[in-house]
């Protein structure tokens, strides 16, 4: 099955319980040049862990029916919590099920043996369905896509990724498009780009790296991006509209969520969020805005945390809780209610020990005190 110039991938993963089955289904996907397998699972466990801790797209989950400790129809519920996103279909050798697939709004039901054909249809099924996609609404087929959120980059509207021939000319990129269309002095790019440094030899550095970024630009059929102003000592601007910018995408979805309560938009601004804002980039200039995000995606954390303790499903509660704990590791007050969250999954042997870890952790910090287990264990709920 040929893939369509310019056409997205589509990320899939798969869990059975019985390899041979798995095996099969994953040769299949391999045929398909427009599927990205990203994961084969043996264990419905396995697959929900990915589920809730991989940060990138997932567009289609087959899953597997029957299965020890998590049947398929349970498996789709959680992922349906925590990934709304996602499309589910199901693998089964029986047809009773199919009743109960339908109410968990599954895509498709295959029955097994799998064949290539039935994979065939499930994506143009998958192809006609809006609106649940977190990568339909977003990514556009044609147009530049700008990601901030990890390592900075950009793809050409034929998909390809930008290749800068050095790091400044990224950084220079970066840091124009964090102003957003706005004139930024030399002064400032130079004072921000190269502190410290001769200001002659920094001159020469920023005309170089202007001349640089351009040939890299257009070198992927972007010309006339960098906009130039001689006034006032000289400016230098971006002068482009992305067809997809997953930090505008963000702030949609956060803005949505604060606006409706709809959990599905808190969660779809915590995947594009992913690590966060320039993570691991070391651009000075960043940090402010890297701050502004971290805060508003702690919100957005405490909100699902709050949302799926109130309606008793403690253990999607877990990885955001997770990682806002690793967020503020110096809060007794979320180390609290990590420990209230365990007792009320029934864990105390975890939420004493997990206890005992916080109070190492903050010896000698002033929120010692708003760990008390003795009053979190009496009414653990209370803290959300």
């Amino acid at each position: 099955m040929g893939r369509k110039g310019g056409a997205r991938m589509i990320r899939v993963v798969a869990v059975d319980d019985e390899m041979p089955a798995l095996r099969r289904v994953g040769k299949l996907l391999e045929e398909f040049e427009e599927v990205r397998v990203c994961g084969l699972f043996d264990k419905s466990s396995a697959l929900l862990e990915y589920a809730l801790t991989e940060p990138e797209q997932i567009d289609l989950a087959l899953l597997d029916m029957e299965m020890p400790t998590l049947h398929g129809l349970e498996l789709a519920r959680k992922l349906r919590e925590c990934r709304p996103e996602i499309q589910i279909a199901f693998l089964t050798a029986h047809e009773e099920f199919a009743k109960d697939a339908f109410e968990v709004e599954a895509l498709d039901y295959l029955l097994k043996p799998v064949m290539e054909e039935d994979l065939a249809r499930t994506f143009r099924r998958l192809a006609k369905r809006s609106g649940h996609d977190v990568a339909d609404e977003y990514e556009p087929e044609r147009g530049i896509s700008v990601y901030g959120f990890g390592p900075f980059s950009v793809t050409s509207d034929s998909g390809e990724q930008i290749r800068f021939r050095n790091s400044k000319s990224k950084e220079l990129l970066a840091y124009l498009h964090h102003h957003r269309g706005n004139p930024v002095s030399k002064a400032q790019i130079m004072e921000d780009l190269w502190y410290g440094r001769d200001v002659e030899r920094t001159q020469v550095n920023l005309h170089s790296t202007v001349y640089q970024l351009r040939k890299d630009l257009e070198a992927f059929g972007l010309s006339e991006v960098i906009g130039q102003s001689k006034i006032a000592g000289g400016s230098y601007s971006l002068v482009w509209s992305p067809a997809f910018d997953d930090v505008v995408a963000y702030g949609n979805e956060e803005r949505l969520f604060r606006r409706t309560s709809s959990l599905t938009h808190a969660l779809r601004a915590v995947q594009l969020y992913g690590g966060g804002y320039l993570v691991g980039s070391g651009y000075g200039w960043a940090a402010p805005r890297q701050a502004e995000l971290e805060l508003s995606y702690t919100g957005l954390l405490e909100a699902i945390v709050d949302t799926y303790v109130r309606q008793r499903r403690y253990d999607i509660a877990l990885n955001p809780m997770q990682k806002w704990a690793e967020l503020l590791p110096l809060s007794g007050r979320l180390h609290a209610k990590m420990i209230a969250l365990l007792l009320l999954m029934d864990r105390e042997a975890d939420a004493k020990a997990y206890c005992e870890l916080a109070t190492e952790l903050l010896d000698g910090a002033d929120e010692l005190a708003d760990i008390d287990y003795a009053r979190v264990s009496a009414d653990p709920k209370a803290l959300f």
